[in-house]
Protein backbone atom coordinates (compact mmCIF):
# COMPACT_ATOMS: atom_id res chain seq x y z
CA UNK A 1 0.00 0.00 0.00
CA UNK A 2 1.32 3.42 -0.92
CA UNK A 3 2.05 6.17 1.59
CA UNK A 4 -0.79 8.23 0.09
CA UNK A 5 -3.27 5.37 0.48
CA UNK A 6 -2.21 4.76 4.09
CA UNK A 7 -2.64 8.45 4.85
CA UNK A 8 -6.13 8.43 3.30
CA UNK A 9 -7.11 5.41 5.39
CA UNK A 10 -5.82 7.05 8.59
CA UNK A 11 -7.79 10.22 7.80
CA UNK A 12 -10.94 8.20 7.08
CA UNK A 13 -10.61 6.27 10.34
CA UNK A 14 -10.02 9.51 12.23
CA UNK A 15 -13.11 11.06 10.67
CA UNK A 16 -15.25 8.06 11.60
CA UNK A 17 -13.94 8.17 15.18
CA UNK A 18 -14.79 11.87 15.50
CA UNK A 19 -18.35 11.30 14.25
CA UNK A 20 -18.84 8.44 16.73
CA UNK A 21 -17.53 10.52 19.64
CA UNK A 22 -19.77 13.46 18.75
CA UNK A 23 -22.82 11.21 18.47
CA UNK A 24 -22.09 9.61 21.84
CA UNK A 25 -21.55 13.02 23.40
CA UNK A 26 -24.90 14.26 22.14
CA UNK A 27 -26.65 11.17 23.48
CA UNK A 28 -25.03 11.50 26.91
CA UNK A 29 -25.80 15.24 27.07
CA UNK A 30 -29.44 14.64 26.13
CA UNK A 31 -29.83 11.93 28.78
CA UNK A 32 -28.19 14.10 31.43
CA UNK A 33 -30.36 17.09 30.55
CA UNK A 34 -33.55 15.06 30.78
CA UNK A 35 -32.62 13.42 34.11
CA UNK A 36 -31.65 16.74 35.72
CA UNK A 37 -34.66 18.66 34.41
CA UNK A 38 -37.11 15.95 35.49
CA UNK A 39 -35.92 15.79 39.12
CA UNK A 40 -38.75 16.35 41.61
CA UNK A 41 -41.49 17.02 39.06
CA UNK A 42 -44.95 15.42 39.17
CA UNK A 43 -45.61 12.47 36.89
CA UNK A 44 -47.75 12.92 33.78
CA UNK A 45 -50.70 10.61 33.07
CA UNK A 46 -49.94 7.07 31.96
CA UNK A 47 -48.86 6.65 28.35
CA UNK A 48 -51.46 5.88 25.71
CA UNK A 49 -51.05 3.94 22.45
CA UNK A 50 -49.10 5.76 19.77
CA UNK A 51 -51.27 8.02 17.60
CA UNK A 52 -52.08 6.78 14.10
CA UNK A 53 -50.54 9.87 12.53
CA UNK A 54 -49.09 13.27 13.43
CA UNK A 55 -52.40 15.08 13.00
CA UNK A 56 -53.94 12.72 15.55
CA UNK A 57 -51.16 13.55 18.02
CA UNK A 58 -52.23 17.18 18.47
CA UNK A 59 -55.20 19.01 19.96
CA UNK A 60 -56.73 22.02 18.25
CA UNK A 61 -55.27 25.22 19.75
CA UNK A 62 -57.68 27.94 20.91
CA UNK A 63 -58.51 30.79 18.56
CA UNK A 64 -58.95 31.26 14.84
CA UNK A 65 -56.96 28.83 12.67
CA UNK A 66 -53.56 30.19 11.64
CA UNK A 67 -50.74 28.69 9.56
CA UNK A 68 -50.83 24.92 9.74
CA UNK A 69 -50.70 21.56 8.03
CA UNK A 70 -47.91 19.21 7.00
CA UNK A 71 -44.47 20.60 6.19
CA UNK A 72 -41.03 19.33 5.23
CA UNK A 73 -37.53 19.87 6.57
CA UNK A 74 -36.83 22.70 4.13
CA UNK A 75 -39.62 24.76 5.73
CA UNK A 76 -37.60 24.99 8.97
CA UNK A 77 -35.27 27.36 7.13
CA UNK A 78 -38.01 29.61 5.77
CA UNK A 79 -41.61 29.47 7.00
CA UNK A 80 -41.51 27.39 10.22
CA UNK A 81 -39.64 28.82 13.19
CA UNK A 82 -38.22 26.57 15.92
CA UNK A 83 -35.08 26.95 18.10
CA UNK A 84 -31.93 26.49 16.01
CA UNK A 85 -30.48 23.63 18.11
CA UNK A 86 -33.69 21.68 17.47
CA UNK A 87 -33.50 22.44 13.75
CA UNK A 88 -29.90 21.18 13.75
CA UNK A 89 -30.90 17.87 15.37
CA UNK A 90 -33.83 17.40 13.01
CA UNK A 91 -31.57 18.12 10.05
CA UNK A 92 -29.16 15.39 11.18
CA UNK A 93 -31.66 12.84 12.50
CA UNK A 94 -34.23 13.37 9.76
CA UNK A 95 -37.79 14.69 9.69
CA UNK A 96 -39.93 12.29 7.62
CA UNK A 97 -43.22 13.71 8.88
CA UNK A 98 -44.19 17.02 10.49
CA UNK A 99 -47.48 18.80 11.21
CA UNK A 100 -48.19 22.26 12.60
CA UNK A 101 -51.38 23.73 14.09
CA UNK A 102 -51.85 27.37 15.06
CA UNK A 103 -54.62 29.15 16.96
CA UNK A 104 -54.75 32.96 16.93
CA UNK A 105 -56.52 35.06 19.55
CA UNK A 106 -56.31 38.80 20.12
CA UNK A 107 -54.29 38.22 23.31
CA UNK A 108 -52.34 35.03 22.55
CA UNK A 109 -51.12 32.85 19.68
CA UNK A 110 -50.59 29.14 20.26
CA UNK A 111 -48.70 26.78 17.96
CA UNK A 112 -48.34 23.02 18.24
CA UNK A 113 -46.00 20.74 16.30
CA UNK A 114 -45.76 16.97 15.91
CA UNK A 115 -42.35 16.03 14.49
CA UNK A 116 -41.36 12.47 13.60
CA UNK A 117 -37.61 11.91 13.94
CA UNK A 118 -35.16 9.11 14.66
CA UNK A 119 -33.81 10.73 17.85
CA UNK A 120 -36.71 12.29 19.73
CA UNK A 121 -34.92 12.57 23.14
CA UNK A 122 -32.01 14.47 21.58
CA UNK A 123 -34.48 16.75 19.79
CA UNK A 124 -36.27 17.54 23.07
CA UNK A 125 -32.94 18.31 24.78
CA UNK A 126 -31.99 20.54 21.85
CA UNK A 127 -35.29 22.40 22.16
CA UNK A 128 -34.53 23.11 25.82
CA UNK A 129 -31.05 24.33 24.94
CA UNK A 130 -32.46 26.59 22.26
CA UNK A 131 -34.95 28.14 24.66
CA UNK A 132 -32.18 28.73 27.22
CA UNK A 133 -30.06 30.35 24.51
CA UNK A 134 -32.95 32.77 23.93
CA UNK A 135 -33.10 33.71 27.61
CA UNK A 136 -36.09 31.59 28.65
CA UNK A 137 -36.04 29.87 32.05
CA UNK A 138 -37.77 26.77 33.44
CA UNK A 139 -41.28 27.17 34.84
CA UNK A 140 -41.39 24.26 37.26
CA UNK A 141 -44.95 25.04 38.34
CA UNK A 142 -46.19 24.19 34.84
CA UNK A 143 -43.72 21.37 34.18
CA UNK A 144 -44.20 17.62 34.50
CA UNK A 145 -41.70 14.78 34.40
CA UNK A 146 -40.60 14.67 30.77
CA UNK A 147 -42.48 17.89 29.95
CA UNK A 148 -40.20 20.80 30.86
CA UNK A 149 -41.90 24.19 30.38
CA UNK A 150 -39.80 27.21 29.45
CA UNK A 151 -40.87 30.83 29.84
CA UNK A 152 -39.65 34.36 29.32
CA UNK A 153 -38.72 36.28 32.49
CA UNK A 154 -41.58 37.94 34.39
CA UNK A 155 -42.50 41.29 32.87
CA UNK A 156 -41.15 40.46 29.41
CA UNK A 157 -43.45 41.56 26.58
CA UNK A 158 -44.65 39.59 24.83
CA UNK A 159 -44.62 36.65 27.20
CA UNK A 160 -43.64 33.29 25.72
CA UNK A 161 -44.18 29.77 27.05
CA UNK A 162 -43.03 26.58 25.39
CA UNK A 163 -42.32 22.91 25.90
CA UNK A 164 -41.29 19.86 23.91
CA UNK A 165 -41.72 16.23 24.91
CA UNK A 166 -41.20 12.75 23.51
CA UNK A 167 -44.21 10.89 22.12
CA UNK A 168 -42.77 7.58 20.89
CA UNK A 169 -40.97 8.48 17.65
CA UNK A 170 -42.37 12.01 17.69
CA UNK A 171 -41.53 15.27 19.37
CA UNK A 172 -44.56 17.32 20.42
CA UNK A 173 -44.00 21.06 20.80
CA UNK A 174 -46.50 23.45 22.41
CA UNK A 175 -45.83 27.20 22.39
CA UNK A 176 -47.88 30.26 23.34
CA UNK A 177 -46.92 33.91 22.89
CA UNK A 178 -49.02 36.81 24.07
CA UNK A 179 -49.97 39.12 26.89
CA UNK A 180 -48.54 38.22 30.32
CA UNK A 181 -50.74 36.04 32.49
CA UNK A 182 -53.24 35.56 29.67
CA UNK A 183 -50.57 33.81 27.62
CA UNK A 184 -49.72 31.66 30.64
CA UNK A 185 -53.34 30.68 31.17
CA UNK A 186 -53.86 29.86 27.49
CA UNK A 187 -50.65 27.83 27.43
CA UNK A 188 -51.56 25.93 30.61
CA UNK A 189 -55.05 25.07 29.32
CA UNK A 190 -53.70 23.97 25.93
CA UNK A 191 -50.92 21.89 27.48
CA UNK A 192 -53.39 20.21 29.85
CA UNK A 193 -55.56 19.19 26.89
CA UNK A 194 -52.52 18.07 24.90
CA UNK A 195 -51.19 15.91 27.73
CA UNK A 196 -54.64 14.38 28.26
CA UNK A 197 -54.78 13.46 24.56
CA UNK A 198 -51.20 12.25 24.14
CA UNK A 199 -49.11 11.93 27.32
CA UNK A 200 -45.33 11.61 26.92
CA UNK A 201 -44.17 8.10 26.04
CA UNK A 202 -40.88 6.52 25.07
CA UNK A 203 -38.57 9.10 26.64
CA UNK A 204 -36.35 9.02 29.73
Amino acid sequence: MSTFARRQRRELNLGIAIVVVLALGLAVSAAGYLRTSNAGLPDPPDAKPAPADSAGALVEPPGAPGPGGPFQLAALRSTVFLPQPLVDVLTTAGLPDAVRRTGVRADATTTLFALVTTDAPAAVAAYGQGMADQGLTTDRELSLRGVIVHRTPMGTAPARFGTAYVLYDRVVVVETTGSGETARDVFRATLDRQIALAPPAGGS
